[in-house]
């Protein structure tokens, strides 16, 4: 007879495969099982023994521990169900035949649109805008760099959004900075950086 807190094994052999399960004795007639379904109860009533999580009786305890034995292990809470998995794999397997604009599009999302109706504009914009469109690269970079640094100062170092595009020269896509075209960081760079110090009297700089 088992003494409460005892603590047994129980193994059914089912081809190769070994099912092994921990019976702890809690009380007279009471037992927890610890099995690879997880952790069921098993208790006593008159001449008949009950499992949790199935609805039959049975006569014996040994039948009650081989049936805890053939229980499969549910899906734990908050899994995704299998068709729900099937469509996330198809989507991915769409997302790699598109074409390379798209995607970066998509990962932009509202701040591509943003900057495609100017509500948002790129440092490299700006100097468009003010005939610096022949600027080396080196310079304009040069120049995004000090507009960052002047947007994190004034903004208790935050960052601004990003959006993915394509480099003017190389065809690369980039993650580069967007701000509002009054976004004072950006007039404040062209007067911080000597290459761009001459752009501020553009009567575009004036009006913004």
């Amino acid at each position: 007879m088992l003494h409460d807190g005892f603590i047994a094994t129980h193994h059914r052999t089912e081809g190769d495969n070994m099912k092994l399960i921990t019976v702890t004795k809690i009380a007279a007639g009471h037992y927890t099982l610890t099995t690879p379904a997880g952790l069921l109860t098993l208790t006593r009533t008159g001449r008949t023994w009950r499992l949790t999580s199935v609805a039959a009786l049975f006569r014996t305890m040994r039948a009650a521990l081989t049936a805890a034995t053939s229980i499969r292990p549910t899906r734990p809470l908050g899994s995704m169900p299998g068709r729900l998995l099937k469509l996330i794999a198809r989507t991915h397997r769409a997302a790699r035949t598109v074409t390379k604009a798209l995607a970066y599009r998509c990962r932009s999302g509202l701040i591509a649109v943003a900057v495609e109706q100017g509500q948002l504009i790129r440092t490299g914009d700006l100097l468009d805008r003010l005939g610096a469109d022949d600027l080396p690269d080196g310079q304009r970079s040069w120049y995004g760099r000090h507009t960052a640094k002047a947007y994190r100062a004034t903004h208790l170092g935050a960052h601004a959004v990003k959006v993915w595009t394509q480099h003017r020269t190389t065809g690369r896509w980039i993650h580069a900075f967007v701000y509002n075209p009054t976004e004072p960081a950006l007039y404040t760079a062209l007067r911080t950086y000597k290459a761009t110090r001459h752009l501020v009297n553009n009567d575009f700089a004036r009006c913004a």
